[in-house]
């Protein structure tokens, strides 16, 4: 009787139990399925330049890519969404090294022919964009971090575009220096017309020489000029570099040898004590007044990253241009580098110049400042680069991008691997495994 009374309870209480559960059930799924904001970006750290101070930027969140017309470095520098026109609008000026070449070949298209005879030299990259998809089509030699890094800022290019972006075919190449043939490269010298610059491997990484990231490196020199006011930096030029057996470089380095108003020494890489001697970050960089840029095996990399600091730029008669060269100005109001002579004829006398007048040059680094790091070398620029650069490419194309190969019996093979196996590969072929 007990046993039966004992199943009567607790058959009775069964409903209210199943209840209970159903509850907490709904309860549950309308919480872990509620509509939820995306969490806000993290604060990042910027330095005014009319105020040393290291702030929050509140505009980060609450409108970072609300693009108005008007540029502003601290909601815009990141904002990798602008139209074309918006583009035209933050950085007049940019793309000159984009309408040069379209201006030179608008009636005469470059037809698929000059891409099959383009040299297959080490660092060639064959690629095309179909259908909003960047397809890596053959490569030569060895592609090494600097070709991966270049692919990886164009495809992220593509990916933030807001509008629709044409079929294209091109060549490039990841090595210092080419000749005549119409392919993307780092660098060009004034005879090269038939050059297409394209932002280097450094503005989405360098990591073997530990400067990083681009990104890295410039919230690094933000936070060394935090600590390092005009009036506080060093009054010597600075230069750390390897001579490669260059002679501008050579000649740079017995120049300034035993100057007072020189810091320069030579690295050697493979050197312990080199290294740990005489190695400066690029932050520590914006700890000095003047910064020295040389050419290297054809450009060298490290000019982008002096503009990062207030400093003043002394640079000899450049025989390498650079996408955003067209910006540099040597004289006149809007100078924001000094130029010297490309053997370095009369340095010492530029030096003693300048450091008589020490306390106006900071205009010069102010305007530097202003015009590369806070705009015209920004991720958002960078972007804008890119995605004008595959616009006036497609301008004068003179066939059709073709997605197939076809073979003799018929069979349609693709004709490249997407950019995202292919980073992943680093090669075309590969066996499952």
């Amino acid at each position: 009787m007990a046993i039966f009374n004992d199943i009567t309870m607790a058959t009775a209480r069964r409903p209210y139990a199943l209840i209970l559960s159903l509850l907490l059930t709904i309860l549950f799924f309308l919480y872990t399925s509620r509509p939820e904001k995306f969490s806000p970006a993290p604060p990042r750290i910027y330095t005014p330049t009319t105020n040393y101070d290291m702030q929050l930027d509140s505009e980060y969140t609450s409108g970072r890519f609300g693009f108005n017309g008007t540029w502003n470095y601290t909601r815009d520098y990141r904002n990798l969404f602008l139209t074309q026109k918006q583009c035209d609008v933050a950085f007049p000026g940019l793309f000159e090294e984009v309408e040069r070449p379209v201006r030179l070949r608008r009636n005469k298209k470059v037809l698929r022919k000059e891409l099959d005879d383009t040299p297959a030299l080490n660092g060639f990259i064959r690629a095309m964009i179909f259908d909003q998809q960047l397809y890596i089509i053959d490569t030569y030699g060895k592609i090494y971090s600097r070709g991966l890094a270049t692919l990886h800022a164009l495809h992220r290019a593509m990916l933030t575009s807001p509008e629709p972006l044409p079929n294209i075919e091109f060549t490039m190449n990841v090595d210092d220096k080419m000749e005549g043939h119409p392919q993307w490269l780092y660098a060009r010298q004034a005879h090269q017309s038939e050059t297409w610059l394209m932002p280097e491997y450094g503005f989405w990484s360098w990591p073997e020489t530990k400067i990083g990231s681009y990104g890295e490196m410039q919230m690094k020199a933000l936070l060394t000029e935090a600590s390092w006011p005009w009036d506080r930096k060093i009054d010597k030029l600075l230069w750390r570099g390897a001579t490669m057996n260059l002679e501008v470089r050579k000649k740079f380095v017995e120049v300034t040898q035993g100057k007072e108003w020189a810091d320069v020494k030579t690295l050697d890489w493979h050197d312990e004590g080199s290294m740990k001697n005489n190695l400066k970050s690029m932050d520590e960089h914006c700890q000095y007044k003047f910064l020295a840029h040389t050419e290297g095996n054809s450009y060298s990399a490290r000019l982008k990253y002096l503009r990062n600091c207030r400093s003043v730029i002394v640079a000899h008669q450049l025989e390498w241009m650079e996408f955003f060269h067209p910006l540099m100005r040597k004289d006149g109001p809007e100078q924001n580098y000094i130029e010297v002579d490309r053997e370095f004829k009369g340095l010492e006398e530029k030096m003693e110049e300048l450091l008589a007048r020490k306390d106006q040059l900071e205009e010069i680094a102010e305007r530097s400042v202003k015009v590369f790091r806070e705009r015209y070398l920004t991720p958002a620029a960078e972007t804008c680069y890119w995605r004008r650069l595959i616009a006036g490419w497609k301008e004068v194309m003179g066939f059709e991008v073709e997605f197939f190969n076809v073979t003799a019996s018929g069979e349609k093979k693709w004709r490249g691997v997407p950019v995202e196996s292919f980073l992943l590969e680093r090669r075309l072929e590969w066996d499952p495994y």
